[in-house]
């Protein structure tokens, strides 16, 4: 071998050597962890796929679709940002969340307590992506939990402050929910995507009408028994909301 081509060999390796070497010091090896099993799998007693979306430093959110027996995935992300995770069954329905830290947080586990602020937090980085990566995550989610409002504070005026630079406990306020009633729906028992709500029952005996409390934002309810699904999307306010009853998606019958 010519002495050229073994320099040209150490050039090289000397190369992918720094590029190694940097990855490693700028990236790090993350697990993102599906444990919760959702009330619609639960109710069908099988896994269905899930999307996953997640921010990074360039403003963009990163979409990865996840198989129905795929709970835990390992990706790279940059060290010194915050990244915010969240994960839909179907690309649809309401988030499950949760958010990785700078340093040396490389473990997350998704769940339906953290979705609602998480997607939420996401739509806004599209707009400010610096803004959104310098919350404090855990203060926020530990006041709103505290308060009682983690599904209901008003986004409006969180993220006017948010990207204004000036969020704080006295910008964060309450939307209560309102009442709904639902009438001439389909008989039966319908299912809340809500692990914490349950659902109600829907007959004769109650003229096919239920009343409701709802939040801001989308709430979903299955009857597996008849195969539809109710959604209904409330905005808090104007006190108005709608009802929408369709037939449920065919991984989910």
């Amino acid at each position: 071998m010519s002495v050229l081509k073994i320099k040209y060999s150490f050039i090289i390796c000397s190369f992918i050597f720094f590029i190694g070497c940097s990855t490693s010091l700028n990236y790090k090896e993350v697990e993102i962890i599906i444990e919760e099993e959702h009330p619609f799998e639960k109710a069908i007693g099988t896994k269905v796929w899930y999307s996953l979306c997640y921010t990074d430093s360039s403003g963009k959110i990163n979409y990865i679709h996840l198989k129905p027996e795929q709970r835990i995935i390992k990706i790279w992300i940059k060290k010194n940002i915050t990244v915010f995770f969240c994960a839909r069954i179907l690309d649809d329905y309401s988030p499950i969340g949760g958010v990785i830290n700078p340093g040396n947080d490389n473990r997350v586990i998704l769940n339906y307590k953290n979705g609602y602020l998480v997607s939420f937090l996401q739509d806004l980085y599209i707009q400010n992506p610096k803004a959104v990566c310098s919350i404090n995550y855990e203060r926020v989610y530990d006041l709103l939990e505290k308060r009682g409002i983690l599904f209901s504070f008003d986004k409006l005026t969180f993220a006017r402050a948010l990207l204004n630079g000036n969020l704080n406990e006295n910008s964060i306020y309450e939307l209560s929910n309102i009442p709904i009633e639902v009438n001439q729906a389909i008989e039966g028992y319908w299912i809340s995507e809500n692990p914490d709500e349950g659902g109600f029952l829907i007959s004769d005996s109650n003229y096919k009408r239920v009343k409701l409390s709802l939040g801001e934002g989308e709430h979903n309810y299955i009857n597996f028994e008849k195969g539809f699904r109710m959604k209904i999307i409330v905005d808090t306010r104007s006190k108005k909301y709608f009802v929408k009853i369709e037939e449920v998606n065919e991984e989910l019958t």
